[in-house]
């Protein structure tokens, strides 16, 4: 089993969800490296960490811009992902922070497809005081699992969020296998 997580912008992956899964899968590979958000840069620190996605226990985990990449990754290689609060434009939501890449994320965000199939599991706060929650919901709502929380805020760091972020991996692992994404007869 390999855990793939992804911090968000300006970021560290050091944090209360990652001692979550160092604490609830300890036999697992938990790959959870530091990004500078630079697109081109975070696409070539995890395009091979991705691609080596295929147990029907890996997962891709990311929280904000981190969504916006697991998400991506998630589509592209079909491994179930757990996007916390996912930016779904990261160049219109960084442009207006005057980060000086912002338009370098519109190639990426052009190959993510709304409609295509993968097992992935949503999780908003309402109260996400960084994003909000309305454009993610509506990109998502219908088209995989979206759980609208009524807090936990952006980082989602609080207990009440962590459990519910450790509950939600092990029905990704069964809805990869329920979908056929991945099997052991690969």
């Amino acid at each position: 089993m390999k855990i793939l997580y992804i911090h968000g912008y300006n970021g560290t992956p050091d944090g209360p969800k990652l001692d979550m899964l160092r604490k609830e899968y300890r036999s697992a590979t938990i790959i959870a490296p530091q990004h500078d958000s630079v697109p081109d840069h975070v696409h070539d620190l995890l395009d091979g960490v991705a691609s080596t996605l295929d147990d029907p226990e890996d997962v891709i985990m990311g929280n904000s811009l981190g969504g916006f990449w697991a998400n991506f990754f998630s589509l592209r290689y079909g491994v179930p992902a757990l996007l916390i609060n996912p930016v779904v434009s990261p160049s219109t939501a960084l442009e207006t922070l005057g980060c000086p890449f912002a338009a370098e994320y519109l190639p990426y965000e052009k190959k993510v497809q709304a409609d295509a199939i993968s097992p992935r599991t949503v999780l908003l706060a309402e109260d996400d005081e960084v994003l909000g929650y309305r454009d993610a919901f509506e990109f998502f709502n219908g088209i995989c699992e979206v759980q609208l929380l009524q807090s936990g805020g952006h980082g989602m760091n609080d207990p009440q969020s962590i459990a519910i972020i450790r509950e939600s991996i092990p029905s990704l692992f069964a809805s990869a296998i329920a979908w056929g994404i991945h099997n052991d007869d690969d």
